[in-house]
């Protein structure tokens, strides 16, 4: 992904998550500024289908929903998935999928311990059947990033 993408990712995005889940432009141009090679498109056609923003953190490095001014950790632990959307006329077609594990070959390959994510709007049984596990959450900053996504937010992992 690269900043001439971003327009179609907002589009996806308008898309796919009610207002309260919008990024602004200024959010994507700081993650994928910071993570270059870790945001992706699936295209077909010239046209994106989906789009997986993915950071590398540990527990302190969250980033922020809405938030333009992310800042990775000097040591990792994790991939994050912040954001995967498929358009909802593409759905079922295996693009979320082929992103999620584009993703997971990109942590191996970059010694990370796995994926991470935050699941939200009922999304964790299809996380479970992407091979995700629901982690209990002691760390206080990684707690109160979870609860800043609201009730019924999960968080989850990938790996060990």
């Amino acid at each position: 992904m690269t900043p001439e993408d971003l327009g179609q990712v907002l589009a996806i995005q308008q898309r796919c998550y009610p207002p309260r889940y919008h990024e602004p432009l200024s959010a994507f141009e700081n993650k994928i500024g910071q993570s270059p090679r870790s945001a992706w498109l699936a295209v077909e056609a010239e046209m994106a289908l989906a789009y997986l923003v993915t950071l590398p953190v540990d527990e302190d490095h969250f980033p922020a929903l809405h938030a333009a001014d992310w800042e990775p950790p000097a040591q990792p632990k994790w991939l994050y998935l912040h954001d995967l959307a498929v358009d909802p006329g593409h759905r079922g077609s295996g693009a979320g999928r082929g992103l999620v594990q584009k993703a997971f070959e990109h942590a191996r390959a970059s010694g990370l311990d796995g994926l991470a994510l935050v699941a939200v709007q009922g999304s964790q049984p299809y996380w479970v059947k992407q091979g995700f596990q629901a982690r209990q959450v002691d760390h206080q900053g990684l707690l109160a990033k979870l609860r800043s996504f609201g009730e019924g937010a999960s968080f989850m992992t990938l790996g060990s």
